[in-house]
């Protein structure tokens, strides 16, 4: 396993561990700050990312959750591959916004701010910048959904700044 896939795996479980405690409060009927009826998931997507040095292929693992089921926060690490001599990567929080079409599909919009690191033959560059991306989940049951999903994201590259494309296809899974 890659050593920044096993980095976003380690801040996806962290932080689900974060965002399920308050989640599970509200089930067992304790107050609290958060919301009441959450919905939380983790997740994991696999693709294709394009930017200006290349392809390859790129992983996404994240955890998130939805109150009253339209609007939400998700929180994760993007592993954008290896194009030439660049290596990318990055974390992200973003707000989540989302459309059911019946008890099958939903869309999904997402808009936020990743921090991003690369490396191009050991000459490193970080940054802030935005991402967004839009998708569906197609519910299987109670638990699981697939995802299809399209995500864009401001990259700091030390070639310059960069936009990477990810398309890609995953798996949630609702707790």
């Amino acid at each position: 396993m890659p050593s920044s896939l096993r980095k976003l795996s380690l801040i996806a479980l962290s932080t689900a561990s974060i965002m399920a405690g308050p989640a599970h409060a509200q089930t067992t009927g304790e107050s609290g700050w958060w919301p009441t009826s959450t919905l939380s998931y983790i997740g994991l997507n696999a693709g294709r990312s394009h930017f200006d040095q290349g392809r390859d292929d790129a992983y996404s693992v994240y955890v998130g959750t939805h109150w009253p089921s339209q609007f939400g926060l998700e929180a994760g690490g993007t592993d954008f591959g290896r194009a030439r001599n660049t290596e990318a990567y990055g974390f992200y929080l973003t707000g989540v916004g989302r459309i059911p079409l019946n008890d099958t599909f939903a869309l999904f919009g997402k808009f936020g701010l990743m921090y991003s690191r690369s490396d191009n033959a050991g000459a490193r560059d970080h940054g802030l910048g935005e991402t967004y991306g839009v998708g569906v989940d197609i519910h299987i049951n109670r638990q699981l959904a697939a995802v299809v999903q399209y995500d864009r994201s401001a990259m700091h590259l030390n070639t310059g700044r960069d936009r990477i494309n990810m398309a890609s296809l995953g798996l949630k899974f609702r707790y």
